[in-house]
């Protein structure tokens, strides 16, 4: 398959193949399959974010001791993973500045 080149948004969860009109974090390279395999990421960290966001009000419930919290970690991770395995230089570069897949690349 062709790899395209996305300009992808993490905190909108948005992959979009033209950069104009928005800001966007990250610039990636990818085929059909990696872009389908990224936008499932993004599925699964939102409908995770939405278990963990409950759990926000409860005080005494400690952010790291918590399985939504532990799921929702887990596929932000991963989407990083992938803009990183996907990224040009320069956002590969930036993913590793950044620390969050200190666990490995």
């Amino acid at each position: 398959m062709e790899k395209k080149t996305y300009y992808v948004t993490v905190s909108t969860g948005e992959v979009l193949d033209s950069k104009e009109n928005i800001n966007y974090d990250f610039e990636i390279m990818a085929d059909q399959e990696e872009l389908d395999q990224l936008q499932e990421l993004f599925e699964e960290t939102d409908n995770t974010s939405q278990n963990s966001y409950g759990t926000s009000y409860v005080p005494w419930n400690v952010y790291y001791n918590n399985e939504a919290n532990e799921e929702y970690d887990y596929f932000l991770t991963e989407v990083y993973r992938m803009i990183h395995k996907l990224g040009t230089q320069e956002t590969r570069n930036h993913i590793e500045s950044m620390h969050i897949l200190e666990n490995g690349i």
